[in-house]
């Protein structure tokens, strides 16, 4: 072979990468010696059009699944699981690019200066469309202080967007009240950087429990305009390659032996069962993050049978899922030994 020819035969057997492992070995070099045959014929390298067509079809046989119910059905379902993880995959990676919320230390330094007592308790939580949120809270006995609060949110650069005061008075006693407590409240909101903040203050200001003062804080990182993009990206992403694991495994199954194949089968069954507890899960939270509305006053809210799966069920079924996929695939690639005639002598 010439050089040319090498270089040639070197440029096709690249192009081949488009088409399944299983049908490069069946029928690569049917292929490529049919493409030398036509460049030695004087019709030269294929065009841009005949690479692309060649390309497009290896693409398309990856695609394919063995004409049979089950495999199709397996095919199906693989698409859907990994859909659903895709999708939260997705979101939780266009959440790593929206603002961080605060440090705990950030969190503790501003709820203190705010209410002038020591030690919040602090909380990270995930918003409703999974964003990042932190809940701080404090109480003790202080004093009710609007300026306090307003310097502690300007100097460290928020700003201000509501900043309301009232009074609210509680009677207090059973049948006809003989006391009345009065309180000052403070109800605050302020932006910063991608962020929003949202609290209030409560200070009482008589009774004995005067100087009473409670303060609740929480920020979230604002939803941006790839949060939704991206969830529906990684669905379309996940059901792609689950169904391109489907169709690659299912090929790999049927060239298995007899007592292979009804093992890899058996162990592909088992990884769809497992797999469908988190991809439930992953639904849902899809579910809740494409028909959440973001400017809703409560950023959190509960409603979905997911939320009683306890965590431990989920990462177990996960496990045996991926522990299943993974046995299913080396048994398919297993060969059965032949069996070998004794000779007589």
């Amino acid at each position: 072979m010439t050089a040319i020819g090498g270089r040639d035969e070197r440029r096709y057997r690249r192009l081949l990468w488009a088409y399944p492992s299983g049908y490069r070995r069946r029928h690569g070099a049917e292929i490529v010696t049919t493409l030398l045959d036509m460049a030695e014929a004087g019709h030269g390298r294929p065009a841009v059009g005949q690479t692309l067509h060649l390309v497009a079809c290896g693409i398309r046989q990856r695609f394919r699944v063995p004409r049979r119910v089950l495999a199709v059905i397996a095919a199906v379902l693989s698409a859907a699981t990994l859909g659903g993880l895709g999708a939260v995959t997705g979101n939780w990676l266009a959440w790593q690019a929206a603002a961080p919320v605060p440090t705990s230390a950030e969190m503790t330094a501003l709820t203190s200066a705010m209410a002038g007592l020591p030690w919040p308790s602090l909380s990270p939580w995930h918003t409703a469309m999974n964003g990042p949120g932190f809940t701080s809270t404090i109480s003790g006995t202080g004093t009710y202080d609007p300026g306090r609060v307003r310097t502690a949110l300007t100097a460290t650069g928020w700003q201000i967007t509501t900043f309301e005061e009232s009074t609210r008075v509680i009677p207090v006693g059973i049948g006809s009240p003989d006391e009345a407590i009065s309180r000052r409240v403070l109800e605050f909101a302020a932006t910063k950087d991608g962020l929003s903040l949202h609290g209030d203050t409560d200070t009482v200001v008589s009774s004995k429990a005067y100087g009473l003062t409670t303060l609740l804080v929480d920020v979230t990182t604002d939803v941006t305009g790839a949060i939704r993009p991206s969830t529906v990206a990684g669905l379309l992403l996940g059901a792609l390659g689950g169904w391109l694991l489907a169709a690659a495994l299912a090929y790999r199954i049927r060239m298995a032996g007899d007592r292979n194949r009804w093992t890899a089968s058996g162990l592909t069954a088992l990884a769809l069962t497992g797999a469908a507890v988190p991809a439930f899960v992953a639904y849902c939270e899809a579910y809740q993050i494409m028909g959440y509305d973001e400017h809703a006053s409560n950023q959190y809210f509960e409603y979905s049978i997911s939320e009683t799966i306890p965590m431990p069920v989920v990462l177990i079924s996960t496990g045996v899922a991926a522990l299943a996929l993974v046995a299913a695939t080396l048994i398919a690639n297993r060969r059965d030994e032949p069996e070998l005639t004794p000779v007589s002598s």
